[in-house]
């Protein structure tokens, strides 16, 4: 029994020097702490603790089922280390032939890019290799691309202000969303959310026109916390529009972004507004002063997508 105590103290103070030893875990050492009988809790805690090297790709995954490893530790190792590489429907059939529980093929569908063909003949492949029904209606709607079609108006409210003396070409501002972005009644981008904008040109036409003129456009929106470039067109108008001119009226004669132009010497604001002249208010005012151009903080703009944007 004294032998047996004093074997089992030498053995796990060598695993306990070997684990210390290790910066982090790999996936080969796994099967391993399996085999030599520790508790799925104490290697549970090692995932979690020393597990950021782990590889959750979906071969690693098969590796670890055929050797023994279950399904528990290795979701603990997805979770800590979400898969990198978008899933295939060749990954897919590979999870489903290693016996892995739908449970589990559809918490890895759910926490990584999947990147397959929703076409019948695919589906029809992909039954036939054994993927159940619920994980194929996990990936059709995993696989379901969102688009927001060309022609979408999105209103944006600037938190940064632009300035024509402080700001460059380039120049990216912070802005979040004045209305909220729908595909039909559901809500793809809640009002508030992220944004960004761009400043596509800051010039002055020269001392014979004295005229500056800053364009701006929608740069990205920010959908399930992910930022998602939006390609939105740009028209440049003249410091010799004078007047109010909102977002929408530019919009309507096809500018899709806030174009606003100033006279040397001094002109006539244009306002830059929610698209009607009471909404718009003092701080969405757009001011000029000889060649100097200043959108504010606050201000609205609308801005339309050239073409369909991918929101995932």
């Amino acid at each position: 029994m004294k032998k047996l105590l004093v074997f089992a103290l030498i053995f796990f103070g060598g695993l306990t020097a070997w684990l210390s030893a290790q910066a982090t875990l790999t996936n080969d050492q796994i099967p391993r702490l399996v085999q030599s009988g520790l508790s799925e809790e104490f290697i549970l805690k090692l995932i979690d603790q020393q597990g950021s090297n782990l590889s959750s790709e979906t071969a690693g995954l098969v590796e670890l089922k055929n050797s023994g490893v279950s399904e528990r530790l290795i979701a603990a190792i997805v979770k800590k280390s979400p898969p990198r590489e978008p899933l295939t429907s060749y990954g897919l059939m590979q999870l489903a032939k290693a016996q892995f529980s739908d449970g589990f093929i559809v918490d890895v569908l759910e926490r990584q890019p999947v990147k397959f063909s929703i076409d019948p003949a695919k589906i029809v492949e992909l039954k036939q290799a054994g993927v159940s029904e619920r994980i194929l209606a996990t990936m059709l709607e995993q696989g379901a691309t969102r688009e927001l079609p060309a022609g979408t108006e999105i209103t944006v409210r600037l938190i940064d202000s632009i300035d024509s003396e402080k700001n460059d070409e380039g120049d990216e501002f912070k802005a979040t969303l004045e209305d909220p972005i729908k595909l039909g009644d559901t809500v793809v981008a809640p009002k508030g959310a992220n944004a960004k904008v761009k400043l596509v040109a800051e010039k002055d036409s020269g001392k014979l026109t004295g005229r500056t003129e800053l364009s701006v456009r929608l740069l990205s929106i920010a959908v399930d916390g992910k930022f998602v470039p939006v390609n939105t067109s740009r028209v440049t108008e003249g410091s010799g529009s004078r007047g109010v001119r909102t977002a929408k009226t530019a919009a309507a004669v096809g500018a899709v972004g806030a174009i606003i132009g100033a006279i040397a010497g001094g002109g006539q604001g244009a306002a830059i507004g929610a698209g009607a002249g009471a909404a718009a208010g003092a701080g969405s005012q757009v001011f000029m002063k000889g060649q100097r151009v200043r959108i504010p903080s606050e201000t609205v703009l609308t801005f339309t997508t050239e073409g369909i944007v991918a929101l995932r």
